[in-house]
């Protein structure tokens, strides 16, 4: 049988040898990840990991402009801010996702069993939306770091087309003692995103497809399970191997938010506690011209996100990526989910040109 694999368009495969497994395997502890193939690697020239301390990554609430997010973002891969919720937000917040993770605390899809998720937060929890996704710095880094606009001719005229960057994931996490860590892993692998190796100086946040926005809803330490990543991992070669020994842990307190590039390594970590659970909400926010990770349309309750305004529906994907993407009967599909809402042109502007520039 052919690989599905085989002949199609790829940026890694030339770099790898892989041939039939030639005995019987253990089956992997996680199903998914059960061997099938071997790989022989030709790896890259390892770029040495940062050694920092968690504080390098860190700002306050007041410190926390975009830009200076952006520019620990460009060093790291990732920045903490202390307390950007406060206590009652976080309350309020947990109180609303209480009752879905009761509802999913008996899903017989649990792995681990200790950890249970409730996936596509936005279309069922509205303060996720008002809170998360709408608050003013996720939207203002995302804006800055993955909306895009561009320049296109359309016969004599320029037109200005813009796609906005939309949620792609919203995941809450509940992870309970014995739960085991995850392998190590880069989250931008649903978008194919081929990494180069860059430097600091070099950097561009064009090379970037998702960027997540976590919120811890408890505590999250190293003995609960905090979240192990490697700094500086988004400037390594594609294949270039990661290493545990590299990690450090984002212990956060609860209303602490982390902003963490999809191109980094990173993983869960063991819950080696005896009573201590931790939550968290992980929202990543996507390019609009790719898939989202989470399918937010299928069976969506659109009277649900009707209470939704014009710049949340964007964000949540409802909308056009100009000036063509993402279109319903050649409209925007806010034109069918959000009363009154009119547009004359696929274009955020057209410009006539009389005159070039050298």
């Amino acid at each position: 049988m052919t690989s599905p694999y085989t002949n199609c368009t790829t940026t890694t495969l030339n770099r790898l040898q892989i041939t039939p497994l030639e005995t019987s395997h253990e089956v992997s502890e996680t199903p998914s990840l059960a061997e099938t193939k071997i790989a022989k690697v030709h790896l890259p020239t390892a770029i040495p990991a940062l050694d920092v301390s968690p504080t390098a990554f860190i700002l306050t609430k007041e410190e926390a402009t975009p830009d200076a997010v952006m520019e620990l973002l460009k060093k790291y891969g990732i920045c903490t801010i202390k307390k950007l919720f406060d206590a009652s937000e976080i309350d309020s917040i947990n109180e609303e996702l209480d009752p879905l993770f009761e509802l999913k605390k008996n899903d017989p899809r649990l792995f681990p069993k200790e950890t249970i998720r409730v996936t596509n937060t936005v279309s069922k929890s509205p303060i996720v939306v008002n809170k998360i996704l709408s608050h003013p710095l996720n939207l203002a880094v995302a804006h800055k770091a993955l909306d895009q606009a561009n320049a296109f001719w359309i016969g004599n005229n320029i037109n200005i087309g813009t796609c906005p960057a939309i949620v792609s994931s919203s995941i809450a996490f509940q992870i309970s003692p014995n739960a085991a860590c995850q392998a190590l892993h880069r989250d931008d692998q649903s978008d194919h995103n081929i990494r180069y190796p860059q430097t600091y100086e070099s950097f561009s946040f064009n090379s970037e497809s998702q960027i997540g926005f976590s919120v811890a809803l408890t505590k999250t330490t190293r003995q609960n399970g905090a979240t192990r990543i490697i700094p500086g991992s988004h400037l390594w070669d594609h294949l270039q191997k990661p290493n545990e020994e590299d990690c450090i842990y984002n212990e956060m307190e609860k209303g602490d938010a982390t902003f963490m590039l999809a191109s980094v390594l990173h993983s869960a970590s063991s819950n080696l506690t005896k009573d201590e659970v931790r939550r968290i909400l992980i929202l990543f926010m996507g390019r609009g011209i790719y898939r989202q990770k989470e399918n937010i349309f299928f069976n969506a309750d659109l009277e649900y996100f009707k209470q939704f305004s014009v710049e949340q529906l964007r964000r949540l994907g409802f909308a056009m990526s100009e000036p063509y993407g993402n279109m319903v009967e050649l409209q925007d599909p806010l034109v069918k989910i959000k009363e009154g809402y009119r547009r004359t042109t696929n274009y955020s502007d057209i410009c006539r040109v009389n005159s070039q520039y050298e």
